[in-house]
């Protein structure tokens, strides 16, 4: 009886033990492919420069997808300001996201706006 009754003490123990010890090496949740995105574009999309020469400001809505090659592929776009949003579809053609790991042919949609300060 008390062997039974010790068996069942340590068997507790070593599963407190067990559980416990597995919750501190939990890994770091992974990052979504939409950061990874936001990321990529805002490193490859910079203020046009003939858009700064000329003073252009706008915004350019770009609704997007990524194909197996990693590159953005345009759906529709849309803009106030014409000059800019050609600045931005070359830019964005130069972009490759095959880091990202997003899924292939998911709609994103971004907006992009560029005023000038001062």
């Amino acid at each position: 009886m008390k062997t039974a009754n010790l068996t069942r003490v340590i068997m507790i123990i070593l599963m407190f033990i067990f559980i416990s010890g597995t919750s501190i090496f939990a890994s770091e949740p992974a990052i979504p492919p939409a950061v990874h995105l936001q990321k990529a574009i805002k490193d490859g999309v910079k203020y046009p420069e003939r858009a700064v020469k000329s003073c252009c400001t706008g915004t350019v809505n770009v609704v997007f997808a990524i194909d197996e090659s990693g590159k953005i592929d345009i759906k529709r776009m849309s803009t106030d300001n014409k000059e800019i949003s050609d600045d931005v579809k070359a830019q964005l053609s130069k972009i490759n996201c095959k880091e990202a790991k997003a899924p292939f042919y998911q709609l994103y949609k971004i907006t992009i706006s560029f005023k000038l300060v001062g």
